[in-house]
């Protein structure tokens, strides 16, 4: 049981929590609040990403298994940069 996983998805699941359902994209530093095109379908990606990023490192903060660690970074930085690119095409003016 690894108890820093399972604080590191509740910080993600209260991100989800405030980007996914309530809406503050202005946390976001990266995308500017005026350059996107739409904003629901933005928070809505944003935090799909954020929710099964958390559920992920719930999941591995109470099972061990092999490779624990890379897998866990192969997974949240390629879905990460898959939808970093996908935002700036398709949803940033």
């Amino acid at each position: 049981m690894d108890y820093h996983l399972i604080g590191l998805s509740i910080i993600f699941f209260i991100s989800f929590y405030f980007i996914g359902i309530k809406k503050y994209i202005r946390w976001l530093s990266r995308w500017k609040q005026f350059r996107v095109k739409d904003q629901e379908r933005f928070s809505q990606l944003v935090g799909t990403y954020l929710l099964v990023v958390g559920a992920a490192l719930l999941i591995s903060g109470f099972l061990n298994y092999p490779y624990e660690n890379a897998i866990i970074y192969v997974f949240t930085l390629g879905y990460g940069d898959l939808l970093t690119v996908y935002i700036s095409n398709h949803i940033l003016e």
